[in-house]
């Protein structure tokens, strides 16, 4: 029976913990494996404590972890982490990763990915940036790249709705704005525009009645960082608007976040990220049935087609603060999406909102039958039977 290691951020509330668990469970349908799972820290995320979560996925993980021991050799190892962080740990590694999100990646990145045997991206958008970057820095990538899907939580297709949850908001309809704060400094830093989001979705809102709905962290759930949320909310909006929003903090269990999805006076998903390697609060979303408006950039549009509000955009040269993610003689884009396509998108969206909702329903049903678990791990099958 092949020894085979699990390498990453996989108990951390990220992207990267997400894919983690997600590769766990597809590593988990192979019978003749001795699998083994060694987690690692993500930035200055939390990590989730709750062994229940998920169908008590955390608990099982964690019976994996304390498996592995020093000094075990491995037939294949899957690590899910950057490039810059895989290692020839085993005498097969498959590195898994999102790279980076802009155009371009670290031309390092891309001899990272020679010297494992196999790589696996999410998404056709994260495969480009490292093949635009190889044809600029001209080193070819001799090894093979699988595009393997993420999936949305298998517990959405259960009836899971709680009834009960955010059941005292004060207006009917609601903008969901969703996700990690970057940066409290610049909007420049925050490569999700979370702040900037906000403030364009306040300008709309402030003479309608129409609330927000912030589910956002800045990367741990502490009480400390809770108030420095509220803190920026109050210097970035005036008393009227403020007045408007609600902010959804912590960690949810996968029951709560359906309900946040599907809540009946939620109305929308608004985004002015500036791109996403894959974006699971997007495929979250539309397996739920919920119009989404976003920039018409990333990885995204692979899942949701046309089927969203797409608000234009300029493309810019990402931060200076990301320079550990690319060359300083080069000049990564991402998007930067337009205020007043924003505004023009939100004004379409709640004029023709019965449309919306129909094109969204439509989505949720091609969403359910594309790219759920049982049909993501198929595809993950193949990449496994090839590298076993």
């Amino acid at each position: 029976m092949k020894k085979v290691l699990l390498k990453g951020p996989i108990l951390t509330n990220s992207g990267y913990g997400v894919h983690s668990r997600q590769v766990f469970k597809a590593l988990r349908t192979i019978n003749d494996i001795d699998l083994y799972v060694q987690s690692t820290m993500w930035g200055n995320t939390s990590w989730i404590l709750d062994d229940n979560f998920d169908n008590g996925i955390i608990a099982s993980i964690v019976k994996y972890c304390h498996k592995s021991k020093k000094g075990l050799k491995y037939d294949t190892s899957y690590q899910v982490m950057l490039p810059s962080e895989w290692q020839t740990i085993a005498d097969k590694n498959i590195g898994i990763t999102a790279g980076f999100e802009a155009n371009i990646v670290k031309s390092s990145w891309i001899d990272s990915c020679n010297n494992m045997d196999h790589i696996i991206v999410p998404s056709e958008f994260s495969r480009n940036a490292f093949i635009t970057t190889s044809i600029n820095c001209n080193k070819k990538i001799i090894t093979n790249m699988s595009v393997v899907n993420e999936w949305y939580y298998d517990e959405f297709d259960k009836d899971i709705s709680n009834e009960e949850y955010l059941i005292d908001l004060k207006y009917d309809k609601n903008i969901l704005i969703i996700g990690q704060i970057c940066s409290i400094n610049s909007y420049e830093c925050d490569r999700k525009n979370i702040l900037k989001t906000v403030s364009v979705a306040a300008e709309f809102v402030k003479d309608k009645d129409i609330g927000i709905i912030l589910k956002v962290n800045l990367g741990s759930y502490s009480v400390s960082s809770f108030n420095k949320i509220k803190d920026v909310l109050k210097e970035l909006l005036p008393d009227d608007v403020l007045k408007k929003v609600a902010i959804v903090f912590g960690s949810l269990d996968v029951k709560e976040l359906k309900s946040l999805y599907e809540h009946k006076k939620i109305s929308c998903m608004l985004s002015g990220t500036s791109a996403e390697g894959w974006g699971l609060p997007f495929i979250e979303a539309a397996s739920c049935g919920m119009p989404i408006i976003a920039p018409n950039f990333s990885a995204y549009k692979e899942f949701l087609g046309n089927d969203f509000l797409k608000i234009e955009y300029d493309m810019k040269i990402v931060s200076k603060e990301y320079s550990n993610f690319f060359d300083e003689d080069t000049s990564p884009l991402w998007s930067n999406f337009r205020e007043d396509s924003m505004k023009k998108c939100l004004r379409d969206f709640f004029k023709n909102e019965d449309i919306y909702i129909e094109n969204s329903n439509r989505l949720k049903s091609i969403i359910k039958q594309n790219y759920n678990m049982l049909s993501i791990i198929e595809d993950y099958k193949k990449v496994f039977e090839s590298n076993f």
